[in-house]
């Protein structure tokens, strides 16, 4: 149906008459009435807009959001259209400017939520989602969480926090595999990481795993600049819950093989970073989009990265406008290093929309990895 669409679309071009391209272009409008636009056909997406307006700009993902397309208008119509070339398997986001102001595609009711609002999403028709932001299964076994307040001396204020317990049964002497995440409030509320491990838990892709989501305060101050925090992470706030866990006769695992920790962006690189410190407390790092520029990269040059060889690290990054040559950069260095890495690229950006599709490949790959292929 698309290339149908298309040839639609490039009829109206080749229209000469003022009046009959006019409702060409209103007959072709009819016709994609009820049809998710923009419209995807190999690796070509054609954006359109009708309606009164002087100019319409497109920005997106692979703009870093500055407007930089113009929608060209078909003459003698209310038509604007852009034809823009993507990676088959790409899934992006994006808006409009009408007339100065930015609107979500009214022709598209497919959105993601990101920090700062709501962005239209389209699919390139070769993407696959397996997010498990949807469960899978018929029964779905949901988590608790809940969510406290603890002094840290550390940091001299209260912090946030937030436990969440899985459905689980074991036998005698097992224990739960701890995923720990960073911009906690937010991977809860827009990543939806807790669902997504519901999801996998109740479809018997990972076993019962519980998390520890850790909310900042002052993200860039503590995230990238204040040296005590990745201390704060392990010996208050990870301390603190062990005590709540325990406190309630859930048993988490104390070896670090089943203790990873996770963040995108920043928290990605205090991911790593967490890790390599403290690598008799997390065995595992998984680092989406990690801001291993930071300060003229100086992550590549810890004394931390010595203990690289003694964590599995799962390195994710976007191809379009996002992390990709830092992060490969990283991925060669641990592998140099001795280094237990799965490194994955994905036709995406900067995104929790990138993030919270792909953490489920992570999370499988580091709890079941018979069934994970290796992405290098």
């Amino acid at each position: 149906m698309p290339h149908k669409l298309i040839d639609d679309f490039i009829a109206v071009l080749n229209v000469h008459k003022p009046e009959a391209r006019k409702t060409a272009a209103d007959d072709l409008w009819t016709r994609l009435s009820g049809i998710t636009l923009p419209i995807t056909h190999k690796n070509l997406a054609y954006f359109l807009y009708k309606g009164n307006a002087e100019s319409v700009t497109l920005v997106g993902d692979w703009t870093y959001w500055q407007p930089a397309i113009k929608l060209q208008k078909i003459d003698h119509t209310d038509l604007f259209y852009s034809i823009q070339e993507f990676h088959p398997t790409a899934r992006l986001q994006y808006k409009l400017i009408v007339d100065g102001n930015w609107i979500l595609d009214p022709s598209n009711p497919h959105s993601s939520i990101e920090g700062f609002g709501q962005n239209s999403e389209f699919w390139m028709p070769q993407y696959h989602d397996e997010s498990w932001l949807q469960p899978h299964s018929t029964l779905v076994h949901r988590g608790n969480i809940k969510r406290f307040e603890f002094k840290s001396k550390l940091l001299g204020q209260l912090r946030e926090m937030f436990l969440y317990t899985p459905h689980y049964k074991l036998e005698k002497n097992q224990t739960l595999p701890l995923l720990i995440v960073h911009d906690g409030a937010e991977a809860i509320k827009i990543g939806k990481f807790h669902q997504i491990l519901d999801n996998l838990q109740s479809a018997g892709k990972i076993p019962p795993c519980a998390a520890l989501f850790i909310s900042p305060k002052d993200r860039i101050g503590e995230y990238a600049l204040k040296s005590e925090y990745p201390e704060f992470c392990i010996k208050e706030a990870l301390t603190e819950a062990l005590k709540i866990w325990n406190s309630w006769g859930v048993p988490i695992a104390d070896s670090p093989e089943f203790r990873s920790i996770t963040g995108a962006s920043l928290g990605g690189l205090l991911a790593t970073k967490t890790s390599l410190q403290f690598p008799k407390d997390i065995g595992v790092c998984i680092a989406q989009s990690p801001s291993y520029w930071w300060n003229q990269a100086e992550i590549f040059h810890s004394p931390y990265m010595k203990n690289a060889s003694k964590i599995e690290f799962h390195l994710q990054t976007g191809t379009i406008c996002d992390a990709q040559a830092m992060t490969e950069s990283m991925f060669r260095r641990l592998r140099a290093m001795g280094a237990d890495v799965t490194y994955q690229e994905f036709h995406q950006s900067h995104t929790w929309g990138n993030w919270r599709t792909n953490l489920a490949s992570a999370i499988q790959s580091w709890l079941s990895p018979n069934l994970v292929p290796n992405h290098i």
